[in-house]
């Protein structure tokens, strides 16, 4: 494989990277900032001041899911119906949460 067949297939990456760069620095940036914002309270479990294996898995899986929509959102290839299926799954993982943290009374100051 030549350089320039290496050069052709990058390019098709570049919006992408773009974008995770992005997010990481948007992600960073209200970390860094003087406001209450910790990212790593989206992974650790109020109750017990561990990390959470469900929420870990939970962020895992929503941003593979919106990596895969932006993906073919790029290539278009993706239809309302397979847009609606994420929003759903999104809101019910999302709800899902919000209901175990009330259930099981999280100190979590959003769930209550």
């Amino acid at each position: 494989m030549n350089i320039t067949n290496m050069l052709d297939k990058l390019h098709l990456y570049i919006p992408q990277l773009s974008i995770m760069i992005g997010m990481i620095w948007i992600i960073y940036s209200a970390h860094k900032s003087t406001n209450s914002f910790n990212v790593f309270d989206y992974l650790i479990d109020p109750t017990t001041n561990k990390a959470s294996i469900t929420k870990t898995l939970q962020i895992v899986a929503g941003l593979t899911a919106t990596w895969i929509v932006c993906r073919m959102a790029i290539n278009n290839n993706l239809t309302t119906e397979f847009f609606t299926v994420y929003l759903a799954a999104l809101g019910v993982s999302e709800a899902w949460s919000k209901f175990i943290g009330a259930k099981y009374g999280s100190t979590d100051k959003e769930t209550k």
